[in-house]
């Protein structure tokens, strides 16, 4: 099942950069913060991570991830793991105390790139 998902995550990302390609996207872009997009993309790509996310979408306050588990059908050390790779992307950010980790979404970084995005879409005519 790990080499599906690899296959599934290199042809999920050739299919971002095709997409990019296609509305010319790179003309708006330098490869910096086209990577930086690729990465994020591929970040929220994974099912569970995305639960993740959603859920603190939810929330006004910082959530451990023992209360985080129930979003997703992982285990606990599963969620550790996605939080800490959505933490390296700078999605969601955390504060230990002791053995306890809170997390929380970086709403604006993440809505700001979404959005950035999407308005580079927006702003370019299909041709028929």
């Amino acid at each position: 099942m790990r080499g599906f998902r690899e296959g599934f995550s290199l042809t999920y990302e050739c299919c971002i950069f095709a997409h990019l390609r296609k509305y010319n996207i790179y003309k708006f872009m330098n490869d910096a913060e086209l990577q930086e997009l690729a990465d994020l993309l591929k970040a929220l790509g994974e099912i569970n991570r995305l639960s993740l996310v959603c859920r603190l979408c939810e929330c006004a306050s910082p959530q451990k991830a023992m209360c985080l588990c129930e979003c997703c059908n992982v285990d606990a050390s599963g969620v550790s793991r996605h939080l800490k790779h959505l933490s390296q992307e700078g999605i969601v950010s955390v504060q230990q105390k002791g053995r306890e980790r809170n997390y929380w979404l970086n709403r604006a970084y993440v809505a700001e790139r979404l959005r950035s995005l999407a308005d580079k879409i927006d702003s370019i005519k299909e041709e028929p």
